[in-house]
């Protein structure tokens, strides 16, 4: 998988904020996180390989969007792309988590 950098540039405000909730832990992500990982490590499209992911390093990474699972289970704005599991902030309030990354 080759980077595509205007992929990244649209969702850095979700990357921002698994970078920030991974560095960061608090306990309601890291529960919401394991459970979004315990999905991710059964479905057919997760990546133990740097060649599977966006960024070559940041695996464990879904092979079909490229992302570091690191980083997009620990994004309460992120949702599976193939619908595995969903969002748990809305847009408003992820435009506002956006906002408040964009500060620091």
């Amino acid at each position: 998988m080759k980077i595509n950098v205007i992929e990244i540039w649209k969702e850095r405000g979700a990357i921002f904020e698994g970078v920030r909730n991974r560095i960061f832990k608090q306990e309601h992500v890291e529960e919401i996180a394991e459970r979004r990982l315990t999905i991710c490590r059964t479905c057919e499209h997760y990546g133990n390989s740097s060649e599977d992911c966006m960024i070559a390093g940041t695996h464990p990474c879904c092979k079909h969007c490229g992302c570091c699972l690191a980083f997009k289970s620990r994004a309460l704005s992120a949702s599976c792309e193939l619908g595995f599991w969903d969002a748990v902030v809305n847009e408003k309030e992820g435009d506002m988590i956006n906002e408040q990354i964009e500060q620091l």
